[in-house]
């Protein structure tokens, strides 16, 4: 009893919480913390444009001379000196371009796990919708055995049936019971997975009462704006904007400073400018002459850009071949529901004409429970291709739109 309620609960779901498959969608993405992740390690890359772009730490030292050197206007005491390194021009923008770029790469691991969260939640919800089904299935064509068992009954007595029909009805009968009741065992722990996947806690989950393959919509095939496309394409603004910097980095390093040192003027002669303290400006180069790092840094991007293409063709190659595959899934499982449709509705003629048959003579029930049990394996066959149909057309649109 307890089992029927809960398949009545997933079955009506919650008036509050009545949702359609694509508000799910929307709860999922607002909830999931794995897209919560990274869009935070988006934000985080495009706050780092901030810390790049700025003047190396300023140098100040101080000296006292321990040996203090005479000099004509007096003994040096002891020295201050400060220093700047200042940057080639272009140098910040540069190196905040490449932190940009390398932060807007981010954006499509984003759309990339948006995308696998979508799917997944169809995904479940098509195998809630296809159990849902096969439950309904099994408990109609149980009440269907079940006449037919009261028909056994009623023509046992009239010796127009026997004993062995009746209980060959009631073992598949039982049977079906069985698996109706394995179903509800499935939709029970299917719809707490689901609303783990939604990241939320346990309500009713409202689905479609039936789905139509025929509604499947064709749409424009075209996989080139697939995000792990755009990801690998958009690789090449972050090799270009490196490689920009690092000529920059290639320029020589200009250097100012300012040195201070105070004198200690002569107390018994008065010599001109006697303790004058001393002013130094200087400015250095730093031209990296031996350095082979740069032209090896930009051996490597050489190479990085050139892999670029084979990544995308690759890329290409394997999203086609996924999405062919897709296709022929979609195709398959449409031609599927279609003969299945088409033999119910024959071997329902089949059990018809038996039963009109009834009326004036003795019953084959082995034959109308063959009949019976074949028109449930069509029943089954025809959800089992519908969910397979919904399912390849999700597929396709993670791989296309």
């Amino acid at each position: 009893m307890k089992k029927i309620i809960t398949l009545i609960s997933i079955l009506i779901g919650s008036t509050t919480y009545s949702q359609t498959l694509k508000e799910y969608v929307e709860i999922a993405k607002t909830n999931n913390s794995n897209l919560k992740v990274k869009k935070a390690n988006y934000q985080l890359a495009k706050e780092k444009v901030n810390e790049v772009g700025t003047y190396q730490n300023t140098n100040i030292n101080l000296g006292v001379f321990v040996l203090t050197p005479e000099t004509r206007v007096g003994s040096q005491l002891f020295k201050v000196g400060i220093n700047q390194q200042l940057p080639w021009f272009g140098e910040f923008d540069a190196e905040k371009n490449v932190v940009r770029t390398l932060a807007e790469v981010k954006q499509y691991d984003i759309e990339l796990s948006e995308r696998d969260l979508i799917f997944q939640v169809k995904k479940a919800y098509y195998e809630i919708y296809k159990q849902l089904a096969i439950t309904q299935i099994l408990k109609d064509n149980k009440l269907i055995l079940k006449t037919y068992e009261n028909m056994a009954l009623a023509a046992l007595s009239n010796n127009r049936a026997t004993m062995s029909d009746v209980l060959r009805i009631r073992v598949q009968k039982n049977e079906l019971h069985s698996e109706m009741f394995q179903n509800i065992n499935s939709i029970e722990v299917l719809s707490k997975n689901f609303n783990k996947l939604l990241q939320r806690k346990n309500r009713g989950i409202n689905v479609v009462d039936s789905l139509n393959v025929l509604d499947i919509m064709m749409f424009n095939q075209n996989i080139d704006k697939h995000p792990s496309i755009a990801k690998i394409n958009e690789m090449e603004k972050v090799y270009k904007a490196q490689e920009k910097l690092i000529d920059l980095y290639k320029k020589p390093k200009i250097s100012v400073g300012l040195d201070y040192i105070m004198v200690d003027g002569y107390s018994n002669t008065n010599p001109l400018q006697n303790g004058k303290d001393i002013l130094m400006p200087q400015i250095s180069i730093g031209i990296p002459i031996f350095n082979k790092k740069y032209k090896s840094q930009h051996r490597q991007i050489k190479i990085q850009q050139e892999m670029l293409e084979d990544e995308v063709e690759n890329q290409k190659n394997n999203l086609s071949i996924a999405l062919d595959k897709a296709q022929l899934e979609l195709d398959n499982a449409i031609l599927t529901v279609v003969a299945a449709e088409k033999n119910k509705t024959e071997i329902q003629r089949a059990i018809n004409v038996d039963l009109k048959a009834y009326e004036t003579g003795i019953l084959n029930y082995d034959k109308i429970l063959r009949l019976q049990l074949q028109k449930i394996r069509f029943q089954l066959m025809e959800i089992e291709a519908t969910k397979k149909a919904f399912l390849a057309k999700a597929k396709m649109e993670y791989l296309t739109n």
